[in-house]
């Protein structure tokens, strides 16, 4: 008998019973999984965003029989190239002659590539998760060059939370009330799906943490000093929305090159835990440094820096949920997202579309102080001035309001009245169920 067939079968099982569970939200990139197509559907990002949920309810609402399998199994954790035709084997013996395949997972995998692509030969239709920025880029990929669609997933926008907690863009007082009240557990929790019945995140997000560093990273690259690489790990977790300095990193924590804490920021990014922004600069290789770091999750800031209440513990935070929204936007908007800064001043982002500076955005929670209001203003007026930009924008905790100088206006607006506008048109749903 085949030795995968109860794997699968269990698995099947799980399925059946994930299948029946209630209160999915049509995510943004739901539009994504198209399973009409000849090509490969791949749906990355960090491990626990609702990636599985996503593809499986694609699938489930389109009403086709499909087999599946998780990789991140321990009873495939150490199987071989050959074995992936003992695994289609057993699916074909718990699911029947089926046309669709459902790949959880993928990068457990060894030599998947090779495989898929004989599957897709074969007229299957194949969707498959994974977790690692690399996977599309690797050696292998070039077997599949051609045939497939990423799509990269993140954990839930504000927007998608209030869809989960089932309240909608109803006006009045009592709704905005209940819109802040969302927004300030969503800026100390963050959204990562299995995380919103904790009221303190931070254990759920630890134990996400410690087994991406485990599995992704220190597994995968097999990494001598792994407590080096957990030190440097910590020290760009605890620093997100500064400028990166891998000269200093390496001098602090007493590592002889700072290209090997390069490439621990690398392994970082790859795993999904963090993004890197670069500094703009008017021609190409001015966009090459590294810059400054953003979590992927406001839970996991929560986690490293605790729920502190400072301005600038706050200021980063938010700092930090405005660039994810950014992010989620320049896949819909073809714009791409730096920060700028000159000998004087410093602007948060900027946002550059058709080869034209398009927006300039600058974050800071609290501008009450007089200094604090002055420096903020100034560095989007010098910026506009010197990068012929007319759409400048100053996101606050609170503030609403405009400032006009030289011809220039900048729109003072709180986050959530931004985060909500730029959700708009963009179809997220309520709550099934």
């Amino acid at each position: 008998m085949n030795r995968f067939t109860d794997i699968i079968a269990d698995q099947r099982d799980e399925l059946a019973m994930m299948l029946g569970e209630k209160g999915f939200i049509v995510r943004q990139r739901m539009g994504g999984v198209v399973l009409d197509s000849t090509l490969a559907q791949f749906v990355t990002g960090i491990r626990r965003c609702g990636k599985s949920v996503l593809c499986r309810t694609a699938l489930a609402k389109a009403g086709v029989d499909f087999g599946y399998v998780n990789f991140d199994h321990p009873g495939l954790s150490r199987i071989g190239p050959d074995d992936l035709n003992e695994i289609f084997k057993a699916l074909t013996i718990v699911y029947g002659d089926v046309q669709y395949f459902f790949f959880d997972e993928i990068q457990n995998a060894p030599a998947w590539q090779l495989w898929v692509n004989t599957l897709l030969r074969r007229r299957k239709r194949i969707v498959l998760t994974g977790s690692n920025s690399r996977l599309l880029t690797d050696d292998l990929a070039t077997h599949m060059t051609g045939r497939f669609i990423a799509t990269e997933l993140l954990p839930f926008s504000f927007a998608e939370y209030r869809a989960w907690l089932g309240h909608g863009e109803t006006l009045g007082t009592a709704a905005k009330i209940e819109m802040r009240r969302d927004y300030d557990r969503y800026f100390l929790n963050g959204g990562m799906p299995e995380s919103f019945p904790y009221p303190d995140v931070r254990e759920y997000i630890s134990n996400i943490y410690h087994s991406i560093l485990m599995r992704d990273v220190l597994n995968r690259h097999r990494i001598n000093d792994a407590q080096r690489f957990m030190d440097a790990a910590y020290v760009v977790m605890n620093n997100v929305a500064t400028e990166l300095s891998c000269n200093r990193i390496a001098g602090q924590l007493g590592i002889r090159n700072a290209g090997t804490v390069q490439t621990y920021i690398g392994y970082l990014v790859e795993s999904y835990l963090i993004y890197t922004l670069r500094m703009y600069g008017s021609k190409a290789y001015e966009r090459t440094r590294m810059g400054k770091a953003y979590a992927i999750d406001p839970g996991f800031i929560s986690y490293f820096s605790g729920f502190s209440n400072t301005n600038d513990s706050f200021g980063r935070r938010l700092e930090n949920i405005v660039f994810l929204q950014l992010y989620r936007m320049q896949r819909d908007t073809d714009a791409e997202v730096f920060y700028w800064k000159d000998e004087r001043h410093e602007v948060d982002f900027l946002l550059r579309r058709y080869n034209q500076v398009w927006k300039l955005i600058q974050v800071s929670y609290d501008i009450t102080n007089g200094k604090t209001r002055k420096r903020e203003l100034s560095s989007l007026f010098a910026a506009g001035a010197k990068l012929k930009c007319n759409d400048l924008t100053l996101i606050t905790d609170h503030e609403n309001g405009e400032e006009t100088h030289g011809g220039m206006k900048v729109r003072i607006v709180d986050a959530v009245t931004w985060l909500m506008e730029s959700e708009a048109g963009k179809g997220i749903a309520k709550k099934d169920g």
